[in-house]
């Protein structure tokens, strides 16, 4: 479970061990491609896991960071003129501050001049950059123009491994992440009961997370309530009464204040449930089974997505037409994808989280749970039952 120190502004970092096990694994990519500097952005809190990786902090604003083949590390971000970007100690070689926020067009320039500054005293002849689809427009542009020569690659898809695969103190990280959903799980059936509001319930859930260890960024808590647990709301949609015969559909999907995220998916009725329910639980945990047991290295995460499809098609049930898991870890959503695109190659001690739906006869669910990559398959590290809990 997750530890809340008292008086202790920056809690839950990870040790110097591992953040050096990270730059030194980030200065051997750099080396094997010929880079100079890797940049990367963050736009918010919740998909940008990137500069968490490099420098541990999560930003508010628009954050820019640069890694030098040394392994020197700049970070520019909001903050006052000749301020640093955030008061924490975590690294950096640069920590530099710029006066504006992220909606103002006028100095979409500036954080970029900051980084060829940076970039120009070493010199850089091939510079990669991780996450193209994050890094803003204005900010690449202007980049580029002030780097006129130096050769511009996106390493993105190679990176991502790094990202991917977990350590040892990560792996311990998540499974605190895990257990702190499990207890919040636990705790759910004390919080519903027929006549309250979805919105009452849903404002416990951001409680209960904040008081057990969440951080800040609780965008994936989704509550909806009918007889056949249709779909899931946030909290401003959060506002039919529960009744009696209802199923809850929650998703529980936070971070902790380590910055790691576990993703809890589960169903409470509210009363003796329909057949129809019980039917698509049952299935649903008989897909996850399956679809675990087939998370072994070397599979691709595009291959996961066709099995689950073949597993509904050949029960009777519709097809998935989004995905049907993903990685976690610093990103709520981050490679390998469980769709019909991602090439990635499953590798020991990646951190999943398989969630797929089923769907017959009105009723749906789709049941959440974590697993991390072994040689046999997918071990689950959630442990809350899976099974429709009858309040």
């Amino acid at each position: 479970m997750v530890k809340i120190e008292h008086n202790v502004r920056f809690q839950g970092r990870p040790s110097k061990e591992e953040m050096e096990r990270r730059w030194q694994l980030a200065k051997e990519f750099m080396k094997e491609r010929g880079l100079d500097y890797l940049v990367t952005q963050a736009n918010e809190g919740v998909l940008c896991q990137y500069v968490r990786w490099f420098a541990e902090v999560r930003s508010l604003h628009y954050t820019y960071l640069l890694f030098d083949k040394d392994g020197a590390m700049t970070m520019i971000s909001h903050g006052g003129t000749g301020g640093k970007a955030i008061p924490w100690e975590v690294g950096l070689t640069n920590n530099i501050a710029i006066p504006v926020f992220n909606n103002a067009c006028y100095a979409d320039s500036f954080a970029a001049e900051k980084a060829v500054e940076v970039i120009q005293k070493k010199g850089c002849r091939k510079l990669g950059l991780i996450g193209m689809n994050l890094i803003t427009a204005g900010f690449y542009n202007n980049l580029l123009e002030g780097l006129p020569g130096t050769e511009t690659v996106d390493v993105t898809d190679e990176f991502d491994y790094l990202v991917a695969v977990k350590s040892a103190e990560e792996l311990g990280f998540l499974q605190d992440a895990c257990d702190l959903h499990d207890a919040a799980a636990y705790a759910i059936p004390s919080l519903v009961y027929a006549g309250r509001m979805e919105r009452e319930f849903g404002a416990d859930l951001y409680r209960l997370a904040l008081l057990m260890g969440a951080d800040e960024y609780l965008s994936n808590l989704f509550v909806g309530s009918s007889r056949l647990a249709g779909p899931m709301f946030a909290l401003h949609y959060q506002n039919k009464i529960i009744e009696a015969g209802d199923a809850l559909n929650v998703l529980f999907e936070v971070p902790t204040m380590v910055g790691y995220y576990a993703d809890l998916h589960r169903y409470f009725n509210v009363g003796a449930p329909a057949p129809e329910m019980l039917e698509v639980a049952a299935a649903g945990i008989e897909l996850q089974d399956y679809l675990a047991k087939l998370c072994q290295p070397g599979v691709r995460g595009k291959e996961v997505f066709a099995a689950c499809n073949d597993w509904l098609t050949r029960n009777g049930f519709d097809p998935e037409i989004r995905l049907c898991g993903h990685g976690q870890g610093y990103g709520l959503v981050e490679r390998p994808y469980f769709d019909a695109f991602d090439p990635m190659v499953l590798q020991e001690n990646m951190y999943l989280a398989i969630h797929p739906t089923v769907k017959a006869k009105g009723a749906s669910v789709q049941i959440g749970d974590n697993f991390v990559v072994t040689a046999d398959g997918a071990k689950r590290m959630t442990k809350h039952p899976r099974g429709l809990t009858i309040i």
